[in-house]
Order: C-alpha cells, then structure tokens, then sequence
C-alpha cells in the first residue's frame, strides 16, 4: 500500500477523493503510516464523506486520539473546513474546541452547532466573535437553546441585538434612508371578525405567514424593528429569539402593546421575562398583572409580583389553575395574610 501511493501524499490523495478504497479502509481504521495530526484529518474527512461503513469504522478508531492530537491537527496548516466539523463532532475537549472555535476556516453551521452545546468559557469565545455572529445571526439563536448558557452570555448576546441590529435601523432612521419611520397603526379589526390573541385575523396570519417565510432572520429582525403593529403582534411569536426581542425594542411597541403581549400564550418565556426588564412598562398595573397571570410567565418573575396585585387579582389568582402550583400557593398565603 505505501508503494501505490509512495508518488503521492496519502493525506492529500484522501482529502481530494482519490484514494482507493483500500487506503480509506486502512486509514478508518488507523493504520497507514501517517502522522497523528495527519491522521486524525484523514479520519475525519473519511467521517464528513457520506460513505456510512467506512464513517461508521472511522468513527470508532477516532476514539484513539489524544487532546494534542486533537488540537495539532486543528492547527495544522491546510486544515479543512469539514474536517474541523467532524473534530467539533466527537470532542468535548475545550482545549481542542477553543482553537476550533476561533479557527478562521470553521463553518457557520459547525459554530452554531457547538453555541448549543458548550460551557460558558467557550461560549464566551463564540459571542465575542462579532464578525461571525453579523454573517450568522443563526449561531447567537442557537446560543440561547444551550441549557447551559450562563446570565452573562445571555446578557452579552442580547447586547449584540441591540448594538449590530436595532442600532443600525435606528440610524437609518435618523439619516431619513427609511420612509415613514413613524408609522401609523393599523385600524382595529372590526367588531365582528374573529381574531387571536394578538389581535389578528386568520387571513392576517395567514398573509404575514406568507411574507416572512421567504425573509432571513436578519429580514424579520428588521421588520420587527420598524413594522406596522400587525407585523410585530406577528413577529413577536417568533420562534428565534433575535427576531420576537427585536419587537419588544422596537419604539413602536408601546404599553398597550406590551400589555397585550404579556397576556398571549403563544410567546416564548423569554419576550415574557423581556418585558419584565423594562422598568416603565412594569410600572403599569395591567401589564404587570397579565405576566403574573400568564402560564408561560418564568415563575422566578411571577412569583416576586405577587405581592403587588391588589386584593381582588390576588384572589382570583389563588383559584386559577391554568397558573402553577407554586403561584397560586403563594396567592393563597398573601390572601390569608391580608385576611388575618
């Protein structure tokens, strides 16, 4: 075998799809004379090659390699893109993922893959690269489904929201670059049609449904910034995060507005705890009384408001059972404390 490719690099023929079957099944398995750093590289583009028994074969023997060579071969010279996404795949090293992460040739998809995923020191590195989370919003959305991640990332990449994305529309704004900036607000619906909880008609959702469909998320971060109030009522049910917070900054989203959001179902617990960071809305009585009333309020949130719902709110919410155990407890207690 070492004579058929003595001519040629054997890294470099598996790298270009030249190799033979034979030497891809000597290297799945780890043995052709190669260099660990090399080795690991030739694994690894046998794992991203779609061939499933000989990925299957590389896979296992991968389990060989040690942290240094790991990293040795994240930092070699000519390291692929698709090899450092079967790295990512099969380490939880950080010694191995951190130089992975600040790897200039890591795609997009591997970084938001790994923003799920890792501990707080490496998702750090992924939110100070600005440049990447600019290109690919979709990497900072995927930071927020890490179970993991810790109040000060949450925080830092809420900040990117506003810096790189809400920043940006208001200037254009201010430059006069967008016509009507201050929209006015679309008429209610009449009395007699059938609308959501967000105040909107199945025709409407459907319409908006259509639109936003084809946009990009930083297309619907936009038009969650500066849209009519049906557009944000709309946008703020958002799965991704960037796009329904982009509402809740928006200036457009005044308090009857949020009063209305803090009382949907259909919003995630974040733009529920999002509302509750703004000191002025919290100030009024029916918004604050919707979060405690909504069963998709964090209970951490709606617990400390309890207490300032009037004797009426506290009662009924002692006997409404679409609001966690937790919350109507304490409701019970505040009324019997009143009531003594």
């Amino acid at each position: 075998m070492a004579d058929a490719a003595s001519e040629t690099d054997l890294l470099a023929q598996i790298e270009r799809g030249e190799a033979t079957l034979q030497i891809l099944d000597f290297a799945a398995r780890g043995m052709v004379p190669l260099p660990p750093e090399e080795l690991v590289r030739a694994m690894a583009t046998i794992m991203a090659s779609g061939d499933t028994r000989l990925a299957a074969i590389a896979a296992e023997s991968f389990r060989q390699f040690d942290a240094n060579s790991l990293k040795s071969a994240v930092l070699s010279p000519g390291v692929r893109t698709e090899q450092l996404a079967a790295v990512a795949q099969h380490t939880e090293d950080a010694s191995v993922l951190e130089p992975l992460i600040r790897h200039k040739a890591v795609s997009n998809e591997t970084l938001a893959w790994l923003a799920e995923r890792v501990d707080a020191p490496l998702q750090d590195i992924i939110v100070t690269n600005q440049t990447r989370l600019i290109a690919a919003p979709v990497i900072v959305e995927r930071l927020f489904e890490n179970p993991r991640l810790s109040p000060e990332i949450r925080r830092r990449a809420d900040e990117f929201l506003e810096e790189f994305f809400l920043k940006q529309e208001r200037e254009r704004e201010a430059a006069g670059d967008i016509e009507e900036a201050v929209e006015a607000e679309a008429p209610a619906p009449a009395p007699a049609m059938e609308v959501d909880e967000a105040g909107l008609t199945e025709a409407a959702k459907r319409s908006l449904f259509a639109r936003v469909a084809t946009m990009s998320v930083v297309q619907r971060i936009r038009l969650a910034y500066r849209g009519s109030k049906e557009e944000r009522m709309f946008l703020v049910q958002d799965r991704n995060r960037l796009v329904s917070a982009a509402v809740l900054k928006s200036p457009k989203t005044r308090d009857a507005d949020a009063e209305a959001i803090a009382n949907m179902k259909s919003v995630s617990e974040d733009v529920l705890r999002g509302i509750t960071f703004r000191r002025d809305w919290m100030r009024h009585y029916g918004i604050m009384r919707n979060i405690v009333k909504n069963p998709r309020s964090p209970i951490d949130v709606t617990l400390s408001l309890v207490m300032r719902l009037n004797a009426k709110d506290q009662k009924m919410l002692a006997g409404d059972r679409n609001v966690p155990e937790a919350v109507r407890s304490f409701a019970r207690r505040e009324v019997s404390r009143k009531e003594t």
